[in-house]
């Protein structure tokens, strides 16, 4: 997100929208070091604040998904007003660092403050 620690990682990309997911992520902070998305179904998560930015699939490969914590992968999102967009997820079968629940602050950024 703008003004995070890997905010440059997303480069010069233009901002296509500030909006929130659907209701169906539980909301992470892995080992307290970065926020993670778990999809737990429809309507039994957090709706979780985010950004949607316009990348080249270059800079996808390049910048964006090297410079991921390895506690991430590539995956798909339902934002609140039902589209898709890709995203960096929990790892599925993710055995690292412990989890903080913080779904109910459903921001990065008030996590952080």
């Amino acid at each position: 997100m703008a003004g995070g620690a890997d905010h440059h990682l997303v480069g010069g990309a233009p901002l296509v929208t500030a909006t929130t997911t659907a209701k169906r992520y539980r909301f992470h902070a892995v080992g307290g070091a970065y926020p993670a998305l778990e999809d737990v179904g429809p309507d039994q998560g957090a709706a979780v604040q985010g950004e949607v930015y316009e990348l080249s699939y270059e800079q996808l490969r390049e910048v964006l998904l090297p410079g991921e914590p390895a506690g991430l992968e590539l995956g798909v999102i339902e934002l609140a007003d039902g589209s898709g967009s890709l995203a960096m997820v929990l790892r599925r079968r993710w055995d690292g660092a412990p989890l903080t629940d913080i779904s109910g602050l459903a921001s990065w950024r008030v996590y952080q403050s």
